[in-house]
């Protein structure tokens, strides 16, 4: 097996039909089919990779000699003329799992598109089945929903707006889980793992979603502005700093 700790080398593009070959979008699929369970490959390409004429797609490909082995897809849906709403999707084969991270790039892409038109509003929401996925969030950055501090109505509101059809968690009270049938495939002794954690983003999504592993998602939502980027940068400088005072 190889050591999940090695980071492999990656390639970064604008996804368009045709801009892969066969051959890579049959490894992509496989990903796919490899990550979750209760899901048809091909449905999830679709409606990830190809669904919306008004998204645009930015996509880092994780490389292990020539072959992709997993994928961070942002997507950027301007159908909304109030906001811009920024989904993504992530997945690896089980060997490169761990420590090949997201967040960079996410955050990075995420920036390039406020900075080109600061003046259109951007919200990230999407739906996590991953904890892993949440804590690489959730600890790194500033402002995101659901979290540990007493919920407003403003977020109670912007909940059932863009979740109108989904579950209200008994934890929070927020109508922030979705039944999507899909679940990652994480083995029994992971997802013990997970609800046994004391790390405080792990705890957090397995107390607001027990039921992760049963098809039921995770709605977040994280603001995009300014005082975002801000307030994301101090954070991790600080937990940056934190880390080096601890080892010394």
């Amino acid at each position: 097996m190889r050591s999940i700790s090695k980071k492999v080398p990656y390639r970064d593009l604008t996804y368009t039909q045709n801009v892969l070959t066969n051959a890579q979008l049959v490894q992509l699929k496989c990903i796919i089919a490899t990550s979750f369970s209760n899901v048809e490959a091909e449905h999830y390409f679709a409606l990830y990779f190809e669904k919306g004429e008004s998204t645009k797609r930015r996509l880092r490909l994780f490389l292990s000699g020539g072959d992709i082995v997993g994928y961070c897809l942002l997507t950027f849906d301007d159908s909304n003329k109030d906001v811009c709403i920024v989904g993504a999707s992530a997945a690896f084969l089980p060997d490169f799992r761990g420590k090949n991270s997201t967040f960079r790039f996410s955050l990075i892409e995420v920036l390039k598109r406020y900075i080109r038109n600061p003046r259109r509003k951007l919200l990230y929401a999407d739906t996590m089945l991953s904890p892993a996925m949440f804590r690489a969030m959730a600890k790194n950055i500033a402002e995101v929903y659901p979290n540990n501090l007493p919920q407003n109505s403003a977020i109670a509101t912007l909940y059932d707006t863009i979740n109108p059809s989904g579950l209200v968690s008994p934890h929070n009270g927020l109508r922030c889980l979705k039944a999507v049938g899909r679940k990652t495939n994480y083995s029994e002794a992971e997802i013990a793992r997970f609800r046994e954690s004391s790390k405080t983003e792990i705890a957090l999504y397995c107390s607001v979603n027990p039921d992760f592993d049963k098809g039921i998602a995770l709605v977040v939502i994280i603001p995009i502005s300014l005082t975002q980027f801000i307030l994301t940068l101090k954070k991790i400088l600080s937990s940056r700093v934190s880390g080096v005072l601890g080892r010394g």
